[in-house]
């Protein structure tokens, strides 16, 4: 995907090279940060903290790959030692009694950027062994913490029974992350499929993603259930279902993907028994955000039009969507409704630069 997006690029398609140059831009002005890493034992303070450096250095390591920028590449390196040689280790000694349900998930997808960019560093001069072997080991010490957050959640039965949404996705998300860094086999299986992880991905697929006749949280409320809904949708109440929904399954496609490339096996189109696959919540929620028209499909999220009105959702992950299953016409639909070349820093956070890894020249 790298080498079609460098041939873009350099080819000034459009609209990737347009995008490019934003998303470059701001590469730029991360030449100028230093590594702060996050010392508290707060965990949201520390996933803000993280996700702000990660994405400098994932935005940087881009550019290394796709400019051939050696000095970008180096400061990508710079940032991630800089906190992995830091004292306590970041994130690896949060208070309990401060976001206790929170901090596995605070963590996971704090780190997603910075693990993103380990990744596309591979092979910069600039990571010697004795950085990588640091940078790993920051890495393995913050497993523990998205292990105690699974724990913590089993042990609070899902916390009001909340036995399918997002934190679960994040937990099983920063297992396949780390066991990818790490070259974890052990790791990768507890986020596809084990006994010692309840909401593991081939569990999140069945359980998190709704059919009719399911019973969702929260119940029906006089509202027709329909394929593909996501257990979040509960939401709703507060008027965030359809935000919390597509975290939801934005996280759960990116760790699909994830365990793809490292088993080698298809698990974007896994469907479960009861016939749930990932394509089905992708193609229900399109039309929403597409219109953004909260009361389609029977008026559930009524609730949910004022903050659907947000211009910089992470829209992203429906360039991936569309990438994986170009034959759905509402994702068709919604990526064509996008301005493609905006870069807002909502994307950055999860897919990083989707429009260039994953989108089609002729949605």
């Amino acid at each position: 995907m790298l080498d079609r997006a460098r041939q873009r690029i350099e080819a000034k398609a459009e609209p990737f090279h347009s995008y490019w140059q934003l998303a470059r831009a701001e590469a730029v002005e991360g030449l100028s940060l230093t590594p702060k890493p996050y010392l508290g034992r707060d965990a949201l303070a520390f996933h803000g903290e993280a996700q702000t450096q990660g994405i400098a250095a994932r935005l940087l390591a881009y550019q290394w790959r796709l400019e051939d920028d050696a000095a970008a590449g180096a400061h990508a390196v710079a940032l991630l030692d800089g906190w992995a040689s830091a004292m306590p280790l970041p994130g690896s000694d949060f208070d309990p009694k401060v976001r206790m349900p929170n901090a596995g998930m605070d963590v996971a997808r704090g780190m997603l950027p910075f693990v993103a960019a380990f990744d596309l560093l591979d092979g910069h001069p600039a990571l010697t062994t004795e950085k990588r072997v640091r940078i790993e080991a920051w890495f393995r010490s913050l497993v523990d913490v998205v292990k105690e957050g699974i724990r913590r959640w089993e042990a609070n039965d899902d916390f009001g029974g909340q036995h399918f949404q997002n934190h679960h996705v994040s937990h099983t998300l920063g297992l396949a992350l780390f066991g990818a860094a790490l070259r974890d086999d052990t790791l990768i299986q507890l986020a596809l499929d084990s006994p010692d992880n309840p909401k593991d991905f081939k569990e999140l697929v069945a359980g998190l993603i709704l059919m009719p006749g399911d019973e969702p949280l929260g119940g029906l409320r006089g509202k027709p259930l329909h394929a593909g809904e996501i257990d979040d949708r509960v939401r709703t109440g507060s008027g965030a279902g359809l935000t919390y929904c597509h975290l939801s399954m934005t996280l759960l496609l990116y760790t699909a993907e994830l365990l793809t490339r490292v088993t080698g096996e298809d698990w974007v189109n896994w469907t479960a028994p009861g016939g749930e696959c990932l394509r089905l919540p992708f193609t229900f929620y399109s039309d929403f955000w597409r219109l953004r028209n909260a009361h389609l499909h029977g008026d559930y999220y009524f609730r949910d039009q004022p903050h659907i009105q947000n211009n910089t959702p992470f829209l992203g992950s429906f360039e991936v969507a569309l990438h994986h299953w170009p034959e759905v016409p509402n994702l068709k639909a919604i990526v064509r409704s996008m301005n493609r070349a905006r870069t807002p820093r909502s994307w950055l956070c999860y897919y990083g630069l989707p429009l260039l890894t994953h989108g089609t020249d002729r949605p």
